[in-house]
């Protein structure tokens, strides 16, 4: 399948719509997983502006495996009911998915398939469909650094598949409508604050993820650290590290900063590295330290010299 280049189509994405969309593959790090984008767009002749303000989830019945997934929509569509009765100018953009788990670096015949039939549906409310395809994970990498994707739009009653390359990208510091609740308007603009949505959603999320995935990590609350998170966090060799995670709310957005207690001299290096990272979430600070700690695990191997270095 060829794709044409887009020279008149420009996306704009929230860094917070990303955290999302990243933080779902890395839960789903074995099995392609995916959602709805949500937002607003301007449409000027042939130029077409996207700019996303929502993320809504795969949903609780959705079903996952290497190389197929599916949404669960009637979770979807009660989710974007919800956003347009308060926000009705938000419309349903497209999608997002990924093919990081299965080597496929852009999107399939069946995709694209899938993608013509809902933007030529006559209740299909755009004339185009986007579509967020996460196409690698970047061993080593944390943040919105940790995978590589790509972006493309499909147009109504038009052939062409269309990529949007990285310079018509624009990131920016946005809230957003789903799953974050939008800021108070008498909040002032000009001074940088935690939003209160957001930061318990978010919280809801490292609670779920902390307690399936990492079961002996646990909260805890203290008038030095205010909250915090404390626990062994298990490695390749049967092996366990202890970690503390710190949560800090006192910028405009919360961030994760993580200490190993007492690390065996051969994690030296990778706990100084993983100390002057910050992550978005507790689950993300999880994720990142066990996968470096593997890593240099892995290396001290003398079994593994001179072969390829294990892709996370």
């Amino acid at each position: 399948m060829m794709f044409s280049k887009a020279h008149d189509i420009k996306l704009v994405i929230p860094r917070s719509a990303l955290e999302i969309v990243f933080d779902e593959c890395d839960r789903y790090d074995a099995d392609e997983t995916g959602g709805r984008v949500l937002g607003t767009y301007e449409s000027r002749g042939d130029g077409l502006t996207v700019s996303v303000n929502g993320i809504i989830e795969p949903g609780p019945s959705a079903q996952r495996t290497a190389t197929y997934f599916k949404q669960d929509g009637d979770y979807q569509e009660r989710v974007f009911r919800e956003v347009e009765e308060r926000e009705p100018a938000v419309e349903h953009l497209g999608n997002w998915h990924t093919h990081h788990v299965n080597g496929l670096r852009h999107l399939s015949g069946g995709d694209i398939e899938t993608y013509r039939r809902t933007v030529e549906h006559k209740n299909h409310n755009t004339d185009f469909f986007y579509a967020l395809l996460v196409i690698e994970r970047k061993p080593g990498k944390t943040g919105l650094q940790r995978y590589i994707f790509k972006n493309y739009v499909l147009r109504r009653g038009n052939p062409e598949v269309y990529e949007i390359p990285s310079s018509a990208l624009k990131l920016i510091d946005s809230s957003l409508v789903w799953p974050s609740a939008p800021v108070s308007a008498s909040r002032s603009k000009s001074t940088p604050h935690i939003d209160d949505g957001a930061l318990k959603q978010n919280r809801v999320h490292d609670r779920d993820f902390v307690s399936q995935f990492y079961p002996k990590v646990a909260p805890f609350q203290s008038k030095e650290l205010g909250i915090y998170w404390r626990g062994p966090v298990p490695l390749i060799d049967g092996s366990a590290t202890e970690v503390v995670i710190v949560e800090d709310c006192s910028g405009a957005a919360p961030k994760y900063t993580v200490n190993l207690r007492s690390p065996p001299e051969w994690l030296t290096r990778t706990g100084e590295a993983i100390s002057n990272e910050a992550f978005p979430s507790c689950r993300a600070a999880l994720l990142s330290t066990e996968r470096m700690c593997n890593a240099e695990l892995y290396e001290k191997q003398p079994s593994r010299k001179g072969k390829r270095k294990w892709m996370f």
